[in-house]
């Protein structure tokens, strides 16, 4: 079910993470919808308070993969709680360093064609045979957890939990997350 709420001109929307409150603007994506923006990175204590919550949840897992930027901090914390498990970023380009790179095709909501997803052939020797949580900071339409999902299925790994922040717009079972921002959009005097 999709959480969208009017639009009335208001500047932000204020939305509880893990225990705390963070006001987060509202930026307009269309001509007609707006999204509450949370930018998570430096957020220490969003970031400890959700890591903590959901920890528990992703305990089954022997690693973690997440994707450079903001997924880092959050899979960090989680692998910490969990007692040091090791966790793998997937890079958004190839790096210098990198062998044998496993690549993925994905097209996100943020981006306006579609992109390419790679692990670094050593880490993908670390992910066969693994159980897999994926981490990242907020989903929206899914398409990065499942980018993710094939890296760590063509690495011989198996994805048995997913975890987010937030959750944009829809509630999603098959992710752990701490809350939804809504979708804005502006209503008729019906509310349609």
């Amino acid at each position: 079910m999709a959480h969208i709420l009017p639009f009335r001109g208001q500047p932000s929307y204020d939305l509880e993470i893990a225990g705390t409150v963070r006001s987060l603007p509202l930026i307009q994506v269309s001509p007609d919808t707006w999204i509450a923006y949370y930018y998570s990175l430096g957020d220490t204590e969003v970031i400890d308070r959700a890591a903590r919550e959901l920890a528990p949840k992703m305990k089954s897992c022997d690693l973690f993969v997440t994707t450079e930027t903001k997924g880092i901090p959050l899979a960090h914390a989680i692998a910490t709680y969990l007692g040091l498990k090791p966790y793998i970023v997937c890079r958004k380009e190839i790096r210098p360093f990198m062998l044998s790179p496993v690549t993925v095709r994905y097209k996100p909501i943020t981006a306006k064609t579609e992109q390419e997803l790679y692990i670094d052939g050593r880490d993908a020797i670390k992910v066969k045979g693994k159980r897999v949580g994926v981490v990242d900071d907020i989903v929206s339409t899914g398409e990065t957890l499942q980018a993710m999902g094939e890296l760590i299925r063509r690495a011989g790994g198996t994805v048995v939990a997913k975890a987010a922040l937030l959750l944009e717009g829809d509630d999603r079972p098959d992710v752990y997350h701490l809350g939804i921002l809504p979708i804005f959009k502006t209503m008729d005097a019906a509310g349609r």
